[in-house]
């Protein structure tokens, strides 16, 4: 698994204790394993622009919370469904940062080798090297964003959003045509983090001529849907009060809590929010938790 661009990790975590462990982590890696030379080059923390392996570390898994049984039953469970079903199935273990399983699927239909793909958790980034090149460059900045959102929420709620993509895979053919991939929480640690996710991706029904990588978030629990916006920051510029509005917003305050926090109107207090809005280039309040995340004018 692309340890670096993986569109499944992002969100969730890489198997630490705390950012020094995280470091001995990659230091072994890079004595240990060939798979994964891309964690060789760890850049310094910018709490401005972090990067998805800082974005993992967040989550802190450990083994002690883990218990492979589960995975062994679920793994019986994705063979018999594979069998019946056209889609590419795919397990991600984060806790081990590797790939757990890909149904044969991906040989049928988008022409993978048989062999990497039965021996994927010894394959490295091997899905990922199908991808088009433009896309995953997408997909590393959508990652990036999501990783903001997901760790903006309560623990208790992080593992409640389901990501679709749509993107440029290459076939067997070496053509490449749009996929639909849409990954979510299989399995959680006994304290409730995201330990397994499950993806499935198949060809688009719609096959339209787009360089852009889409993104849909849907919460599972009441069916809210966002797309992650990814404004130019030379374009945004927020007003004092319509920042601290916003910052009351990602804490959760409603307009009449805000507008007493403040000593100003609920009038008043929805204007400004209404025109944060505009100036993001969202459509509710939680994209705008979202872009600000990305700018850096929220943390």
């Amino acid at each position: 698994m692309k340890i670096k661009g993986s569109p499944f990790l992002s969100s969730y975590c890489i198997p630490t204790e705390n950012i020094i462990e995280f470091n001995i982590f990659v230091s072994d890696l890079k004595q240990h394993s060939p798979l994964y030379p891309h964690l060789y080059y760890m850049k310094q923390p910018n709490p401005n622009n972090p990067t998805r392996e800082e974005m993992w570390a967040k989550q802190h898994l450990s083994a002690a919370h883990i218990d492979y049984a589960i995975w062994e039953r679920d793994k019986q469970m994705l063979h018999r469904m594979s069998a019946i079903s056209r889609s590419c199935t795919f397990v991600v273990d984060v806790y081990k940062l590797r790939y757990a399983f890909a149904s044969t699927n991906f040989v049928d239909l988008l022409g993978y080798d048989s062999h990497k793909i039965a021996t994927l958790e010894r394959q490295g980034d091997y899905l990922e090297s199908r991808f088009h090149p433009d896309d995953s460059t997408q997909l590393e900045r959508l990652q990036v964003e999501l990783g903001k959102f997901i760790y903006s929420l309560p623990i208790e709620e992080r593992n409640d959003y389901c990501n679709i993509y749509s993107f440029r895979v290459l076939n067997a053919r070496k053509q490449y045509v749009r996929v639909v991939s849409r990954q979510q929480v299989l399995e959680q640690s006994r304290n409730g983090k995201a330990w397994l996710i499950l993806g499935n991706m198949e060809i688009a029904p719609n096959q339209k001529e787009s360089d852009q990588v889409e993104c849909t978030v849907l919460n599972l629990k009441n069916g809210e849907m966002f797309s992650p916006a990814l404004p130019s920051p030379a374009s945004i510029s927020l007003t004092q009060r319509e920042l601290e509005i916003l910052q009351l917003i990602q804490k959760g305050l409603l307009s009449k809590e805000i507008a007493h926090n403040l000593c100003i109107s609920i009038h008043t207090v929805n204007i400004h929010r209404q025109n944060l809005l505009h100036k993001l280039g969202v459509q509710n309040s939680i994209e705008a938790i979202n872009a600000g995340l990305k700018l850096g004018i929220l943390s």
